[in-house]
């Protein structure tokens, strides 16, 4: 004869809805830890990624300086027809992306001498340009040429290095050479030194002048300024709260920016941030933005 059969242990082989609810609440919790550490792993990996691009922005650019008897590269070029230089002006990447028919005739002599663009013999790999923020095209309905292609870019070039001498440099290791002045975005098809020299006559030499006791020197480069950012609406914090630069003597650093909404004049070019990051001015000697001057010596 069998044995009785216990309903409450026969039906024990099933989850009770408590017990169902408690495993839920169990991964939602687990969920709620996780999801923040993945998102900060995620951002820490692209950040890694950044830094190395930058390092190798800048070590293209130390290979440049031996090819070229230690002359930094060009922010602009100068349209040879007219003297025009074209400081203030978008620059194509590369310099011949346009149709035939819808280039601008003087943007072409701007370009050709940018730096995003001469520095690629030394990178060969235009995608180095750029990182992973927002995409802004520049002139998005003109017509790209057969056979080219628009190249991003969000790395800014210190203009006042506009065909500087690096032997001049008072302290490599501190100088910005590389920053996220631009904007955490990536500008397709266009590029920008930032901070840029002030070249407003025609011809002659652009190149920085240090303000003197009286005051800012005359003519071209005696004076430059920080420019706004791509035109998206983006951040200058990249990445916790900060930028990747690469500095003068081709070093990469992390760079911490707009810790406060008065930040420190020191090591922020920016001041009076927002809660989003964005700033309201630069730092500046009443001549060039600070920390962007080659003879500084940062003492």
């Amino acid at each position: 004869m069998d044995p009785p059969v216990d309903i409450a242990m026969k039906n024990r082989s099933a989850f009770t809805l408590i017990e169902l609810l408690v495993v839920i609440a169990i991964i939602a919790i687990l969920a709620a830890i996780l999801f923040p550490v993945f998102a900060q792993a995620k951002e820490a990996a692209k950040k890694t990624k950044d830094l190395s691009q930058v390092k190798q922005f800048g070590t293209a650019i130390a290979i440049y300086l031996s090819d070229y008897d230690d002359t930094n590269p060009l922010g602009h070029g100068m349209d040879m027809a007219t003297g025009q230089h074209g400081y203030n002006w978008y620059k194509y990447v590369p310099h011949d992306w346009a149709g035939p028919n819808s280039t601008p005739a003087i943007r072409l002599p701007f370009s050709s001498t940018f730096v995003g663009n001469t520095i690629q013999p030394y990178m060969k790999n235009k995608e180095m340009l750029a990182n992973d923020g927002q995409t802004w095209e520049y002139q998005a309905t003109t017509t790209v040429d057969v056979g080219k292609q628009k190249a991003p870019t969000t790395y800014a070039y210190n203009g006042y290095l506009h065909g500087f001498s690096a032997t001049g440099i008072a302290a490599p290791s501190q100088l910005p050479l590389l920053t996220g002045a631009n904007g955490f975005v990536k500008g397709v098809g266009v590029g920008f030194a930032n901070p840029a020299l002030t070249c407003a006559t025609n011809g002659g030499t652009c190149i920085y002048q240090p303000a003197g006791t009286s005051g800012c020197a005359a003519g071209n480069g005696g004076t430059g300024a920080m420019y706004t950012k791509f035109g998206v609406n983006s951040s200058y914090w990249h990445y916790s709260r900060g930028q990747n630069w690469a500095m003068a003597d081709t070093h990469a650093k992390f760079r911490r920016v707009g810790a406060g909404p008065t930040s420190d004049w020191r090591t922020d070019p920016w001041t009076g941030y927002d809660a989003s990051g964005n700033a309201g001015s630069y730092w500046w000697n009443g001549c060039h933005a600070w920390l962007f001057r080659p003879d500084y010596d940062f003492s």
